[in-house]
C-alpha cells in the first residue's frame, strides 16, 4: 500500500473505530477492512498493520487502545493473540494479565473516554 493509500486508510479507520467507540460496539475484522474499504489482496494483513500503528500512538499519547475495538469471529469476541503481544510490548496491558481480562478492560477504558468530559 502506498504511503498516502496508507495515510488515507488509517485516518479512516481512525474515524470508524471513532464511530464504534462512541456507540459502544465492536466489529470484526472484516467489518473494520469493509468499512474502510480496503481492496483485495491481503485486506486482513494490511488491516492489522493499520490497527498496530494506531495502537502504538494510542500508547505514545496515553490513550487506551482503539485497536482493541476490532475483534475475531472465531474467538469468542477477542481481538487476534497479535494485539496482546503489541498491547504487551508497548505497555498498554501487564503481562500476566488474562487476554479476556485485559480486554474487557481496555473496553471499559475506552467506552468511558466520554463520561469524564
Amino acid at each position: 500500500m502506498p504511503s498516502a493509500d496508507a495515510e488515507a486508510a488509517l485516518d479512516a479507520l481512525g474515524r470508524v473505530l471513532e464511530d464504534a467507540r462512541v456507540q459502544r460496539r465492536t466489529m470484526t475484522y472484516l467489518q473494520a477492512a469493509d468499512a474502510i474499504r480496503l481492496p483485495p489482496p491481503r485486506r486482513i494483513h494490511r488491516l492489522t498493520r493499520l490497527l498496530e500503528r494506531l495502537a502504538r500512538e494510542d500508547a505514545a499519547a496515553g490513550r487506551p487502545l482503539r485497536s482493541a475495538l476490532v475483534t475475531s469471529r472465531i474467538r469468542d469476541g477477542l481481538p487476534a493473540p497479535g494485539f496482546f503481544e503489541l498491547a504487551v510490548r508497548i505497555g498498554a496491558i501487564p503481562a500476566e494479565r488474562p487476554a479476556a481480562d485485559a480486554h474487557r478492560e481496555l473496553l471499559e477504558q475506552l467506552f468511558s473516554a466520554d463520561d469524564a468530559d
